[in-house]
């Protein structure tokens, strides 16, 4: 099952890379699946694609350096053309909850900044309703006063053991029963003091390229 799942996110990212074209800004996003995109782009690289790309983390730079690919900061750039970039649950509505990795708020950025944000998956990754534990990156200082703050949201907090942010931060995993209104929770949590960000991502995905068994679909933006 591993296996095929890792196959269902290699078989996205390929279709991604598909958009990139010479001489665009390319968002590259943190995790498994983004990996498997960031790769492509190196091997397409040494063919002789020209491309300058924006990592979304530490991680991620290391893994693009590697592979060849010309990376800059986003602040030399007041746009990023194409961001490809993994979630860890995506719905109907292709709002997505992101952090499983720890990269939320540079992903949120550079989501941010770009002309078109496309989001590859397997397709376990779309559900009806949210359940994946949502990430909120907080500071270090009064973290458990702004724990207490997101239990009076609904949430149960915990902190992810020995793990620090490229911020400098830390993630509070946040259980729940359900989120009703994804954006204005989105507004409240960025509202409480200590909340650097939070992994709900509200109207940033274009595209979502899923990678299922037979074939990819791709989800647009109604």
């Amino acid at each position: 099952m591993l296996i095929l799942m890792e196959e269902l996110k290699k078989k996205a990212a390929l279709e991604a890379v598909k958009q990139i074209k010479d001489g665009m800004i390319v968002g590259l996003g943190t995790g498994t699946t983004a990996k498997y995109a960031i790769l492509e782009i190196g091997r397409m690289v040494k063919e002789g694609l020209d491309i300058v790309g924006i990592a979304t983390s530490k991680q991620s730079e290391e893994i693009a350096k590697e592979a060849g690919i010309k990376i800059a900061d986003i602040n030399d750039y007041e746009e990023i053309d194409l961001t490809i970039d993994g979630a860890d649950q995506v719905n109907k509505n292709l709002n997505l909850i992101k952090g499983g990795g720890g990269a939320l708020l540079r992903e949120k950025i550079v989501a941010s900044c770009s002309r078109k944000e496309v989001i590859i998956v397997d397709e376990s990754k779309i559900v009806e309703n949210f359940s994946f534990p949502l990430p909120v990156e907080v500071v270090k200082f009064g973290w458990k006063r702004t724990a207490e703050k997101l239990k009076k949201l609904g949430f149960e907090p915990s902190i992810r053991q020995g793990f620090i942010t490229d911020n400098g931060n830390y993630i509070l995993d946040c259980k729940y029963e359900k989120i009703e209104d994804e954006k204005e929770m989105e507004e409240k949590l960025n509202n409480l003091p200590g909340v650097v960000e939070n992994g709900l991502f509200i109207n940033l995905a274009d595209e979502v390229i899923v990678g299922k068994k037979e074939r990819t679909e791709i989800l647009k933006k109604k």
